[in-house]
């Protein structure tokens, strides 16, 4: 790998990981909040709360820069 990418490609692979790590941090805890306090129909406030999940997520590429460009640049 040539030494002038190896930095774009840190910063994709920190933005991506971040994202999924949100991504399903965020799904897990709330339907695992739901289910415990007894909620009913899963699938439904899985389904309202997507767009929540992804706006939560979308810190991970934000935290991913940030860290990018004061540690790995």
């Amino acid at each position: 790998m040539k030494r002038k990418y190896r930095g774009v490609i840190v910063l994709i692979y920190l933005c991506t990981c971040l994202f999924l790590a949100f991504f399903i941090m965020s799904i897990s805890f709330s339907l695992l909040g739901y289910w415990v306090g007894g909620g009913k129909d899963i699938i439904d406030f899985f389904t309202t709360k997507l767009i929540t999940y992804c706006k939560v997520a979308l810190t991970g590429p934000l935290i991913g820069v940030i860290t990018w460009f004061f540690y790995y640049r």
